[in-house]
């Protein structure tokens, strides 16, 4: 089974108003970046992992991963998303509502903090580097390809925000031994992953 999981970037999202319009632009993550320690291991993403998803799908952007607070989505010319050297980037025009509103001003004050995307990996897309982190001395998970489902900005940006049970699960199914239990009340979960999920099993089903 294909698990969902989410991702936060500690970068400060940029914005531009044009008339009546106001764009917002960040990247949902970066290249050959070590997350923290994902409990036993530590990951980052490598070029071209996400571009091919971003084309095809139809992405959504939300504040907070709030479906409830839509900004955006490919479908309807809102949100444009791509990758270009440095990561995973979206660029969306903000709608005229209160969500829309409120984070523009958000933007302006410098309270967003950052950026979020969710994503499920590919099949064959993942593989355990060959040397250790010369830091931590721990395992390193490359993502060379996974399906981005969703994204946009947050304003406390934690990595991870998956649960204890999947990072274990994850190190599992790489052969990574030796990996220590994590409690789940230490890697808080988002309520809404429940909902993502079930729209990918719809997705594929």
């Amino acid at each position: 089974m294909t698990t969902t999981e989410r991702r936060n970037l500690s970068r400060p999202a940029e914005f531009r108003s044009e008339g009546d319009t106001v764009t917002m632009r960040g990247y949902a993550y970066r290249f050959n970046e070590l997350s923290h320690d994902l409990g036993g291991f530590r990951e980052r993403i490598m070029p071209g992992a996400g571009a091919d998803s971003l084309r095809a799908n139809d992405v959504l952007a939300t504040f907070n991963h709030d479906v409830n607070q839509p900004l955006g989505r490919s479908s309807s010319g809102t949100l444009r998303t791509g990758e270009d050297g440095e990561g995973g980037w979206y660029e969306v025009d903000l709608p005229n509502t209160t969500t829309g509103r409120d984070l523009a001003e958000l933007l302006k004050r410098g309270d967003v903090k950052g950026s979020s995307f969710t994503f499920r990996v590919s099949d064959g897309g993942q593989r355990v580097h060959d040397e250790l982190d010369e830091t931590s001395g721990l395992p390193i998970r490359e993502i060379t390809r996974m399906d981005v489902a969703e994204l946009g900005p947050v304003l406390t940006p934690a990595y991870p925000t998956t649960d204890a049970g999947l990072m274990r699960s994850i190190a599992l199914s790489l052969g990574i031994a030796d990996t220590p239990t994590v409690s789940r009340d230490a890697v808080p979960t988002h309520p809404m992953r429940a909902l993502v999920r079930a729209l990918y099993e719809r997705s594929d089903s």
